[in-house]
């Protein structure tokens, strides 16, 4: 098994595309020689149980063929398994989420063809993985994530916008519908930030951690992240106005959030979040729990597959690996 790839895919993802291109996909990775099995999730967190029975099965090559979520859930059931290493285990991403930010990264093609490709030249990367402490119904909770975690404002967008989804509500304009709209319900709540012993206080807006840079469907939150050196990256937005707040969103596309005067970056290697009433959290989309809120990071603890194009800011010789 341990040359064979394991797929899973989510139907649901990316409005049901995960459902409807399974065979253009199905027949690509046969057309390229990629020896595969392959199983749909039927509910949520299902990802995760089939990710833990592949690996106790022997698989140590996975697929996710869904959204960012899909991939948080295969790289939850990656270190909850006891079987190996985590470093033993290979991941592959073909894209079919309406965000896809993790993909975005690590500049994979936009095409089937490309990702599937790029799966079949296994160029390999080994990447940081975040994990976050948090509270659900008064009970301590934690999550591994790939990419990115917001909490505040971020936290109330995506928590709208997965509220929609559960209603059937699809496609790309909901996550800047339930922006626009959480803007004039949302509250900053006065938050303390412990970043490796740096204290930060007062009126948070929104607060951005995370190993990758892109989030929210193509938007630079932590434009200077490397998800390889060991750090989580952070982007803090002190209390603003709605108006500068529609006023300034271009600069979450271009990559220039940081010089905001309202806003900071930091890095570190474990950020603690409290506050004086409990705020909501996101990770890699997803809704979770509420504060307070300890971020640490596995350094280097994840491969995955990236694009031809992709290269280490950090150490290009060393954690990018070409198997071909």
């Amino acid at each position: 098994m341990a040359d064979r790839w394991y797929v899973i895919i989510n139907p649901l993802a990316g409005s049901g595309k995960g459902r409807t291109d399974w065979p253009l996909i199905e027949s690509l990775l046969k057309a390229k020689g990629i020896d595969f099995d392959f199983a749909f999730t039927t509910h949520k967190y299902h990802s995760v149980e089939l990710t833990v029975n592949a690996i106790n099965q022997g698989y140590k090559k996975l697929v996710a063929v869904g959204g960012d979520g899909t991939l948080n859930e295969m790289v939850n059931g990656v270190f909850i398994q006891k079987k190996c290493p985590t470093t033993e285990i290979t991941i592959g991403v073909i894209a079919v989420g309406t965000g896809n930010d993790w993909s975005r990264m690590y500049k994979m093609h936009s095409t089937y063809e490309g990702k599937i490709t790029a799966i079949k030249d296994e160029k390999i990367f080994l990447q940081d993985v975040g994990k976050v402490e948090y509270e659900e119904s008064k009970v301590k909770q934690s999550r591994f994530f790939a990419n990115a975690a917001g909490v505040g404002f971020d936290a109330e967008v995506a928590r709208r916008t997965n509220r929609l989804k559960e209603h059937g509500h699809s496609g790309k304009v909901l996550y800047m519908g339930s922006l626009v709209r959480a803007l004039f319900g949302y509250k900053p709540s006065f938050i303390n930030i412990a970043i490796d012993g740096e204290r930060l206080e007062g009126k948070i807006f929104s607060l951005t951690v995370g190993i990758g840079c892109f989030n929210g469907g193509g938007m630079m939150q932590l434009p200077n992240a490397v998800s390889d050196d060991g750090l989580l990256d952070v982007t803090v937005i002190r209390q603003i106005r709605r108006f500068e707040v529609i006023r300034n969103i271009y600069r979450l596309y271009n990559g220039t959030i940081l010089s905001h005067p309202k806003i900071s970056g930091h890095t570190g290697k474990m950020v603690a979040i409290s506050s004086e009433t409990p705020i909501g959290l996101e990770v890699d989309g997803e809704s979770l729990g509420v504060s307070p809120f300890i971020f640490t990071v596995v350094p280097q603890s994840i491969n995955v597959i990236v694009g031809a194009d992709f290269h280490s800011v950090t150490s290009p010789a060393t954690t990018v690996i070409d198997t071909e």
